[in-house]
């Protein structure tokens, strides 16, 4: 009766260690994907129209943690996400798509975020507001300044990913 109840003691505690790997919360990023805040991110250096980069991160969803371009939902965010197109493409940067596209559907044009993240009043747009020359956003460089801009969507750009980080 001892030999079993040590057995099963050993298999439980076996188990147990496996469970704590998976699910342990110093595990939220893994490269090259790059933490911050609840969400780890994925700059996409091929160039993809906007739909083809929406797939390409929904395709880099796992159970529970969906992919999406990335929403940016406060000036902090957007700011590491400059660092982040800095760290490849320098001080110039370059045009990169993210997840804020205008909504034609209800016949009322609404810019939305694609992964269906309520915005938070938080823009960043070139000259005060989209154009009109497109209903995709990117972030562009324009001396340095790194403002939203309205682009055609059917364009290739840089993208970035975002999905919630494993906790």
């Amino acid at each position: 009766m001892a030999a079993n109840f040590t057995v099963f003691s050993i298999l439980a505690a076996l188990l147990l260690q496996s469970h704590f790997l998976i699910v342990s919360p110093c595990m939220s990023c893994i490269s090259p994907w790059t933490s911050f805040g609840n969400h780890c991110y994925l700059l996409v250096e091929d160039a993809k129209t906007f739909d083809e980069a929406e797939q390409y991160c929904q395709s880099l969803s796992h159970l529970g943690r969906p992919s999406h371009l990335a929403s940016v939902m406060s000036q902090v965010e957007h700011d590491f996400l400059l660092l982040l197109i800095k760290s490849v493409y320098g001080e110039s940067g370059m045009e990169t798509w993210f997840g804020y596209r205008n909504d034609t559907s209800s016949g009322s044009p609404t810019w939305r975020f694609i992964d269906g993240s309520p915005s938070q009043g938080y823009t960043n747009w070139y000259t005060g507001g989209p154009s009109g020359d497109g209903d995709c956003a990117e972030i562009l460089d324009i001396p340095y300044n790194f403002l939203w801009n309205g682009v055609v969507c059917g364009s290739s750009r840089a993208s970035v990913c975002k999905i919630p980080a494993r906790y």
